[in-house]
């Protein structure tokens, strides 16, 4: 999250919707589809995966089936990065002024 909470920064991303997305603090100015890009994101990471069908259906509601696609490769990339940056220790590059929290452990 350290490269892509810079690049989001310097591309107009206010502070506290990158908070929003690294669950450091609750955002009211997120729209009803960055909630629900964010739910979505934290869905599709857990283990094991849990999207219901009926938050399949306000995902369909609220984005393209070519979004929904595009938002499950990213958040499925991200996922395997951490997968493999964690174990190997891999530090972030500090890109990102924003405190991130450290894996426990």
């Amino acid at each position: 999250m350290d490269i892509h909470a810079a690049v989001g920064g310097k591309a107009g991303l206010s502070e506290a919707k990158i908070h929003a997305a690294l669950g450091l603090k609750e955002c009211g100015d997120l729209s009803e589809r960055e909630r629900a890009a964010l739910e979505y994101a934290d869905r599709v990471s857990a283990t094991p995966v849990d999207v219901p069908d009926e938050f399949f259906v306000t995902m369909r509601n609220l984005f393209s089936e070519r979004e929904i696609v595009e938002l499950t490769a990213h958040i499925a990339h991200e996922n395997y990065n951490a997968k493999s940056n964690r174990p190997l220790r891999v530090e972030a590059n500090n890109f990102c002024e924003i405190p991130l929290r450290r894996p426990q452990g």
